[in-house]
């Protein structure tokens, strides 16, 4: 059994919702994790995963950017008439309507997930293509707006590169693509020699650089939780998995697969707090295979578990499905429990078991020495009824009563006494149990 792990770092089990953790995978997270953070390096299928899980978040920030840069991009507009009026309407046309216009187009594509290169490529045109229509605005303003302007917008190109979490080869092409533009724009600055403006470029690509290195760090520790989250996800699941085959080996026999005697214990607990459930309606079947142990003396245990087996399946087959429930009470004896069940049903039912069972035409090898008579299996039972204010261990009591009634009188035989049938306070010897009774005692 695996335990359960958790990790400050890790990604909410509830965010790994649709992403399947296979084999592979299982052992790619141990691998990487076993090692240095710095190598982690992700398989396809890995990454697969990874974006499947990252999509949400990493779409809705990069929007979110695009969104508010798109606005600012337009206040920008009434403060150009205190930078520069006489460039209002190139302003208008730049900060207005071509900026926000790109960053309309590139959070339509945003929209839903695609490759890792269309994000990566639609992110270096977007802030290239934003850098260049502002480029052009800083030279017709000139003077030291145009030094201003350029690097207002290297410095929203240094944020983007933070913010939007793309592989770090697209982050390295935007800080590339931005310098470029940038000493491209600056050396055409009749203010700025070529070497102020190669020396400029150079002091700024540093900045930008650590930027990017800032990114590759916060993407591989994103990669680092994410692998935990899929440790925490499989180990989780095996710990489920491990806790589920616990209950079944707690409240199942190993056997026949049926309820065991504590699952029973738990059933009736439940029947006797439910209000809604009369208890004259509850009936107790006691059943237990007929001289089993001369079977196993004489065939052998295994021969003696088989028999167990399907005497179990035919006391199944023989209920009423969702309505009563099957327990193997202990070695041979098993327990029904009827709910919302009259004396006729219970009688028919216990019936059909003892039918049932008899027409499996099990060998008993051990009866022909012991009685010379029929060497079938069968199976005898007693029935009894609960009563509103009895405890269920006096009712189990009473079935079991009845039980080893059928038993002195033949074996092979359903008993219902009068002492055990359901009773009111006018009535507390039904006739039908009566009569119930007698046929028992006849057919011993």
């Amino acid at each position: 059994m695996r335990p359960a792990a958790g990790s400050l770092n890790a990604v909410p089990l509830d965010d790994m919702v649709g992403v399947a953790i296979t084999p592979a995978l299982e052992a790619e997270t141990e691998r990487l994790l076993s090692g240095r953070t710095r190598d982690i390096r992700f398989s396809p299928e890995m990454m697969r995963a990874y974006r499947q899980k990252d999509w949400p978040q990493r779409s809705k920030i990069a929007r979110a950017w695009m969104v508010w840069v798109a606005l600012i991009s337009m206040m920008f507009v009434p403060v150009s008439l205190l930078l520069a009026p006489e460039l209002l309407w190139l302003t208008v046309a730049t900060s207005g309507l071509i900026v926000p216009a790109l960053h309309a187009c590139a959070w339509l594509v945003w929209r839903k997930p695609r490759s890792a290169v269309v994000e990566g490529l639609s992110l270096v045109l977007l802030m290239s293509c934003v850098m260049i229509a502002y480029g052009f605005l800083a030279a017709a303003a000139g003077g030291a707006s145009y030094e201003r302007f350029l690097i207002c917008i290297l410095y929203a190109n240094a944020i983007a590169i933070v913010v939007f979490n793309v592989e770090y080869i697209w982050s390295l092409s935007l800080m590339i693509c931005a310098m470029a533009i940038f000493f491209g724009f600056d050396v055409l600055n009749p203010a700025v020699s070529f070497n102020e403006a190669l020396g400029t470029s150079i002091f700024y690509a540093i900045g930008m650089y650590a930027a990017t290195i800032a990114r590759k760090t916060q993407s591989i520790l994103g990669k680092k939780a994410f692998l935990l989250a899929v440790r925490n996800r499989y180990r989780s699941d095996a710990l489920k998995e491990a806790n589920h085959q616990l209950e079944i080996l707690a409240t199942r026999d190993p056997l026949t697969g049926l309820g065991n005697r504590r699952s029973a214990t738990d059933l009736i607990d439940r029947l006797w707090r439910n209000p809604d459930i009369a208890k004259a309606s509850i009936a107790f079947i006691m059943a237990d295979i007929d001289r089993f142990k001369q079977l196993n003396d004489t065939a052998g245990h295994a021969a003696g578990d088989d028999c167990i087996k399907r005497v179990a399946k035919a006391i199944e087959h023989s209920v009423r499905m969702g309505e009563d429930a099957v327990f193997r009470y202990g070695g041979e004896e098993f327990l029904v429990v009827l709910t919302h069940a009259s004396p006729d049903l219970a009688w028919t039912i216990a019936e059909r078991i003892r039918n049932t069972v008899e027409a499996l035409g099990i060998v008993n090898p051990g009866i022909k020495r012991a009685a010379g008579s029929d060497d079938l299996v069968t199976i005898s039972l007693g029935i009894a009824f609960a009563r509103q204010g009895i405890a269920p261990e006096t009712v189990a009591k009473w079935a079991d009563d009845s039980l080893y009634d059928a038993k002195r009188n033949g074996r092979n035989v359903v008993f219902l006494s009068n002492a055990q049938a359901p009773a009111d306070d006018a009535d507390p010897a039904p006739p039908v149990a009566g009569r119930r009774e007698a046929s028992a005692r006849s057919a011993g």
